[in-house]
């Protein structure tokens, strides 16, 4: 049975009257990988600052077991003022530098020392010289394999000149240079770009401690949690697996649960019909028997409330065109800088839902303004539907005026506003986004990032669209609302273009995905799947225009007539299949020793350490891994067919 790391023992804070965690235990065990998750204001961020002692409880115990080295991240990381990225690194391992001072120390202290005294300090002498035998006694080559871990290029920058993915990358090496055994993450792959994302996945999937991990990333949740908690109502309810484990089994018990409370509201109609037959009826009753009808009711009335959030349903314009956009040739540069789009050609039809895919920096958002016309093309040519509706979230959330209130931003002070299925008291519409009538006269410059985009997406809905341009829409939002989201841009009969670092939203609804490719005449791909799909499909499709070039290389030979193909597999195709297995058991292993390696700090120590190659082959091992994976695909499909 594993340790227990960390532990909550009947927690309870409270902001005010409400109680935001009530008498909430928690154990987290040595080796347990945990997903945390809940709604905007559960209190998750408040969990963090429990665990990160930033916030006392009001009552019970948060427990470390003593020891345990602790690493913890939270969603906007802090740094010293004007602190380097070297520095930051080297305040990370502050432990390290007390216990080479207390080494000095020991060794200046023995020299007067006698008996016990001297009996103690040789036995603390040899516990420090051991973790700085572990560790290193030299801080440098430690520091250089964070840096390449986590692409930290430019030690001497100040941490707070950098952008947010850049700091986030700098407090995630600071949280590996630990090598902690406790590691509580709050959103670690807000700003990151993909590749960011796919490190921070491997070390997660190699990491041996005990990892509390809160995030809205679902594709990470399902690679890395063994299991998942809920946050709700102050309370956490507990799951097995991963994500989408976590998905079946509350989907049962959602389903058990209406059952229960289908037969709770007949009884308790039975039990409100008798009550009112009137006065001379409930003298029959005895006073608890009443009581418990009551309590009955409120039971029933809790279980029963109706959701903040309904259905959210985004209208498509009128517009029947096929063809919304068209762009033939198309660049762009800003003055001075690199060229963003290489002679780009799309062609937008109405009901693809495109995802663009690319890291920090390479020109999504700029590629989206070019195509409103916000921005003009440095060459090419790009032909819009003169009668085209286009609705846009950007990226700055600049839609929104900060001086007016919430409804005002909404409704410009009508009363009501046309949801396509009618008119609705502008008040009432905000409530189903999660803003009571209180506080719609807010200012709009006081809403979080995750009220923002909740408002703005509420004001998207009011208007039909025949395209629809969303950037970074799901940024801040809370998991039931992504759902929601997805479930509403499933159903949008429009075109979509959509930006988003969450790999498990893009995969759930995009149709097409235009992929960025550095080395590629354009420099944007476009092709017809999911994200998720997009390295097979560019090795498939690199792989299928080899044997065309080679073709057309050679002289035309005499056509012969071809023969009827028996179906099934071909003994040469059977021996292939034998091979591809084989072989991708082989990679299975390698990549289990690969993420071995890079779990292990000391792999990075020396500049040509196992760890460099290690992050080198994990790439390779990957790309090959799926090339093989689709070959076995094809053959198995010819196999079944015989």
């Amino acid at each position: 049975m594993p340790s227990i790391a960390l532990s909550l023992i009947n927690v309870t804070k409270r902001y005010g009257a409400t109680a935001i965690l009530d008498g909430l235990s928690l154990g987290l065990f040595q080796g347990e990988k945990v997903g945390l998750i809940g709604r905007n204001g559960a209190g998750k961020s408040t969990l963090f600052r429990l665990l990160s002692n930033d916030e006392a409880p009001d009552s019970g115990e948060v427990v470390l077991t003593q020891g345990l080295r602790v690493a913890r991240l939270s969603q906007e990381p802090h740094f010293a003022p004007g602190a380097t990225v070297r520095q930051a690194l080297e305040a990370s391992l502050a432990d390290h530098s007390l216990l080479l001072a207390r080494h000095q120390q020991i060794h200046e202290t023995l020299h007067g020392a006698s008996g016990a005294a001297e009996a103690r300090l040789l036995d603390e002498l040899q516990s420090v010289e051991h973790h700085l035998e572990r560790w290193g006694w030299d801080l440098t080559p430690r520091l250089k394999a964070a840096a390449t871990v986590w692409n930290l290029d430019d030690l001497d920058a100040e941490v707070e000149s950098l952008s947010g993915g850049w700091r986030k990358r700098v407090a995630l090496a600071q949280a590996w240079l630990k090598e902690p055994d406790v590691l509580v993450l709050d959103e670690p792959t807000n700003h990151l770009d993909p590749d960011q994302v796919e490190r921070l996945e491997a070390w997660l999937q190699a990491y041996e401690g005990a990892l509390l991990l809160i995030t809205h990333d679902r594709h990470l949740l399902d690679a890395v949690a063994t299991r998942m908690l809920e946050l709700e109502d102050g309370a956490l309810r507990s799951y097995e697996g991963g994500y989408s484990d976590y998905l079946l089994e509350k989907s049962d018990r959602e389903f058990r649960e209406s059952r229960l409370t289908e037969h709770m509201q007949n009884r308790l109609r039975r039990e409100m019909a008798w009550l009112r037959r009137g006065a001379k009826a409930r003298t029959r009753k005895s006073k608890l028997r009443i009581q418990e009808v009551l309590d009955l009711k409120d039971t029933v009335e809790d279980r029963t409330r109706l959701e903040i959030r309904q259905g959210l349903t985004f209208a498509a314009g009128g517009n029947r065109s096929d063809a919304l956009i068209r762009a033939e040739g198309l660049r762009f540069a800003y003055p001075g800088g690199a060229e963003l789009l290489g002679g780009l050609d799309l062609s937008l039809q109405r009901g693809m839902r495109i995802a663009l895919l690319g890291p920090n920096g390479c020109g999504k958002s700029t590629l989206l303004k070019v195509l409103l016309g916000e921005l003009e093309a440095t060459a090419g040519e790009v032909v819009r539907h003169p009668k085209m509706a286009a609705t846009t979230i950007s990226q700055g959330r600049g839609e929104l005026d900060g001086a007016r209130s919430i409804l005002d931003n909404l409704a410009d002070r009508a009363a009501l506003v046309d949801t396509g299925n009618g008119t609705v008291l502008a008040h009432v519409y905000l409530t189903r986004f999660g803003f009571p009538v209180d506080q719609q006269a807010r200012p709009a410059a006081t809403l979080s990032g995750g009220e923002r985009n909740r408002l703005l997406l509420a004001k998207a809905m009011l208007s039909p669209a025949d395209l629809l341009v969303l950037d970074e829409p799901t940024n801040d939002l809370d998991i039931p609302t992504l759902q929601n989201l997805e479930e509403a841009l499933l159903g949008f009969g429009g075109t979509l273009l959509l930006v988003s670092h969450d790999r498990f939203f893009l995969d759930q609804v995009a149709t097409h995905t235009l992929a960025w490719n550095p080395a590629g005449t354009p420099r944007w791909e476009l092709y017809e799947g999911a994200p998720s799909t997009v390295r097979s499909l560019r090795e498939a499709r690199a792989a299928a225009q080899e044997p065309v070039k080679a073709e057309a290389s050679r002289p035309a030979a005499k056509a012969d007539s071809p023969r009827p193909r028996k179906p099934g597999l071909s003994q040469k195709e059977q021996r292939r299949l034998a091979e591809v297995e084989a072989a991708l058991d082989a990679l299975h292993a390698r990549l289990a020793t690969v993420d071995a390696c890079l779990a292990d700090p000391s792999a990075f120590l020396a500049s040509d350490g196992p760890g460099h190659q290690a992050l080198r082959d994990r790439e390779a091992v990957r790309a090959e891994q799926e090339v093989l994976e689709l070959e076995w695909l094809d053959l198995e499909e010819k196999r079944g067919g015989a």
